[in-house]
């Protein structure tokens, strides 16, 4: 059976009333569509320039990874015999062979019919799509008071907590590491003055949003504006972020406006973006595990890291040489309790809260997953931290995983660049070997607290290369 029946169910409803039925066919609804191969494709494994950046073809390379018929994108030709039944393709997947479409519902059985189709699944509908919120923010409308010897402003404590200025002070600010972002929205990115560097130095990436098809991602959202300035924000005594030097890039997969699993095809595509692009981490403060059609809710048994197609293409991500940092979720006072998807992929690094005793937030998710594995892997700062305001140049306070998956991102993207020759496995292996429960991880903090100042020195130590013209290497300190 190509489709799943509590999806597909309206497909097969009988109804007495003529004008009903005319109505139901003409509601539009997005389906996820698994084809069954790649057959006749006109893009070739020798030629991936048709489908991959210079950049990331150069981090395959790098690592040894292999081009294959996953990097491919789906057949044009199956892509085509879906628009010829009325179907406008959104996007698509190539690691996962799929597309998202938009349909009218009576037409899926059409569609679930083709011999190329291997599953159809209902995901979600279309909202009318908003007017961009215009943001003027003025370089010198500076509400917050600078701190006197406080390099980092308002944001030393986190910074501070993972020994992150021990990797700046050694000259690594993440220079030459790209970072794209999967988030909600971006407002005021293209105009604050927290990211003033970012547009003079060219390390703004071209936006995209994979919601409604376009690039205009600065917009809908101040949470993935947020999230950036805990990385990217540069005006010292303010605010200074865990990896000011980065390049990034602003993708848009989440839709504010409700929570359905179409949201989990944006996500796949942002990621495949970020890829092409020739990204080297990803940061994702998103989850999914209730959505407004109950029906789609997972349960505790769905996060094995195979259940979403968010958390199997975190690992493919993985395995194309990238780290893929993601937020744990923020459920720990809730009944759900649980990590959220794609914080269940086996590949995906994924970050819980603690407060600034150390402790667990409270309402940091907790692990582990259903099949038994360690999650969250690591905790950072996220509760009363701070974060740029979207709206002023001012710095704000704000809480959650969302806040601590990219705190650590940026410091991985500094200790990234201070060896280039590791690869994504030996940076995360070298990060948890060195955390505050490293030798007893538990399913409330993973592995602890990062000490980036001892990650960097257990990687210097290793006698098979060096970063190149290294400085001596420091002393661990001690976690303050």
């Amino acid at each position: 059976m190509k489709y799943t029946f509590w999806l597909c169910l309206a497909c097969f409803l009988t109804v007495s009333s003529e004008v009903f039925a005319q109505e139901a066919d003409s509601t539009l609804k997005y389906y996820w569509v698994t084809f069954t191969d790649k057959a006749d494709s006109p893009y070739q494994i020798d030629k991936p320039e048709s489908y991959l950046s210079e950049r990331a073809i150069a981090r395959r390379k790098k690592w040894g990874i292999p081009i294959t018929e996953e990097d491919l994108p789906p057949s044009p030709q199956y892509l085509s015999a879906l628009q010829e039944l009325g179907a406008s393709v959104h996007h698509r997947s190539r690691w996962l062979n799929a597309a998202t479409i938009l349909i009218p519902e009576s037409r899926i059985i059409d569609v679930a019919d083709l011999p190329f189709v291997d599953e159809v699944e209902y995901v979600g509908f279309p909202y009318e799509k908003r007017e961009r919120q215009k943001i003027n923010i003025k370089g010198d409308s500076l509400l917050s008071k600078k701190l006197d010897g406080q390099y980092y402003g308002y944001a030393n404590r986190q910074i501070e907590w993972l020994n992150g200025d021990t990797l700046h002070q050694l000259g690594y600010t993440g220079s030459g590491i790209w970072l794209a972002v999967l988030d909600g929205g971006f407002i005021g990115v293209d105009t604050n003055p927290f990211f003033d560097s970012l547009q003079a130095d060219g390390r703004l990436l071209l936006a995209h949003d994979f919601v409604d098809g376009d690039q205009e991602a600065y917009e809908s959202s101040t949470h993935g504006t947020k999230v950036l300035s805990t990385m990217a924000a540069n005006v010292p005594g303010v605010m200074v972020g865990t990896a000011p030097g980065a390049t990034y890039a602003c993708i848009k997969t989440e839709d504010t406006r409700g929570e359905y699993r179409i949201e989990e095809c944006h996500w796949v595509a942002g990621l495949e973006y970020a890829d092409s692009l020739g990204a080297d981490v990803v940061n994702s403060s998103l989850g999914y595990t209730t959505f407004n059609d109950r029906q789609m809710d997972y349960a505790y048994g769905n996060l094995d890291g195979k259940s979403s197609v968010a958390s199997l293409a975190a690992d493919i991500a993985f395995r194309k040489g990238m780290i893929v940092v993601t937020s744990a979720g923020n459920e720990g006072s809730s009944r759900w309790k649980h990590i959220g998807i794609p914080a269940d992929a086996k590949l995906a690094f994924s970050v819980g809260a603690i407060d600034f005793s150390g402790e667990r937030a409270s309402f940091s998710s907790l692990g582990p997953t259903a099949d038994g594995r360690i999650k969250p892997d690591i905790a950072a700062p996220g509760a009363w931290v701070t974060v740029a305001d979207a709206y002023a140049f001012q710095a704000t306070i704000g809480s959650g995983t969302s806040f601590a998956a990219p705190i650590l991102a940026g410091l991985v993207a500094c200790l990234w660049e201070a060896f280039p020759e590791k690869s994504n496995e030996q940076i995360l292996d070298a990060i948890k070997r060195t955390a505050s429960q490293a030798h007893s991880p538990d399913v409330e903090l993973g592995y602890g607290i990062p000490d980036f100042g001892k990650a960097y020195f257990d990687l210097f130590s290793s006698k098979d290369s060096l970063p190149q013209d290294a400085p001596a290497a420091p002393l661990a300190p001690e976690k303050k």
